[in-house]
């Protein structure tokens, strides 16, 4: 499966993935001022755990060094991500006093 991208003429888009026609997964941001704000990533339930998740993030990462973008990871899964290797991320990180908390996106942190 590849992933794709798609993004709106409002600049909000998704990295997702579909198989036999579904979509099943998806990191959903918007793009606002060279900030990209990472805000969802979901994973159909019985596809968790098989590193799809981690697979949306690489390109979202891959995509905003890329294009150059900053990431605000409003998303809690992003931000665990980000937290787990701060100076992997630092280029791109913009930190927040209020990051997200918890599994505001469906995904929850390991740990």
């Amino acid at each position: 499966m590849e992933i794709q991208c798609r993004i709106d003429e409002r600049q909000r888009g998704s990295f997702f993935l579909e198989r036999e026609g579904q979509q099943i997964a998806e990191l959903d941001f918007e793009i606002k001022d060279h900030l990209l704000n990472a805000y969802h990533t979901g994973v159909r339930p019985e596809l968790e755990g098989q590193g799809i998740a981690g697979r949306l993030f690489n390109e979202m990462v891959r995509f905003a060094r890329e294009k150059g973008y900053k990431v605000i990871p409003s998303c809690s899964y992003i931000l665990v991500k980000f937290k787990r290797h701060p100076d992997e991320f630092a280029d791109i990180w913009v930190r927040s006093e209020d990051e997200p908390a918890g599994a505001a996106c469906g995904i929850r942190p390991k740990g």
